[in-house]
This record gives structure tokens, sequence and C-alpha cells, in this order.
């Protein structure tokens, strides 16, 4: 893979449902898969097609700023 390109690999977990709570539950093995547990924080981006979201942990944003302000 050259330098500037990324690979998407998706891999499906399952179904969801949404409560009328407006909760949903993340599947464990995708949990377990990224290293998700009780109490961590997730920042939510809505995607610009407006298909659907990302959620990213806020560890992850924290340690790429902290990459970028060593350079």
């Amino acid at each position: 893979m050259s330098q500037g390109t990324c690979k998407k690999r998706k891999k499906f977990f399952g179904f969801i449902t949404v409560t009328n709570k407006g909760q949903i539950a993340i599947p464990i093995a995708l949990r377990k898969e990224l290293k998700i547990k009780q109490g961590d924080k997730m920042v939510v981006l809505k995607r610009n097609d407006n298909n659907g979201m990302n959620l990213i942990k806020v560890d992850a944003i924290d340690d790429f700023l902290k990459k970028l302000a060593k350079d």
C-alpha cells in the first residue's frame, strides 16, 4: 500500500435496534475487537451522506492530537 492511501475493510457484526429512548447496543464481538469497555467515551459524527454515523473513541482522538502536537 502506498503512502496516503487506505484500503477500507468492513466487517459485518450483526443488526442493532434503536430503543424508544434512542439507545443502541454495540455488539460484543465489535466491542472486544475495538477494545471498547464500559465507561469509554465516544464521539458521534454524522456522515456527510446523511445515511449513518461514525463512532470514535475519545482516547483515539486524544492520541491523534498528541501526535500532531509533537510534529
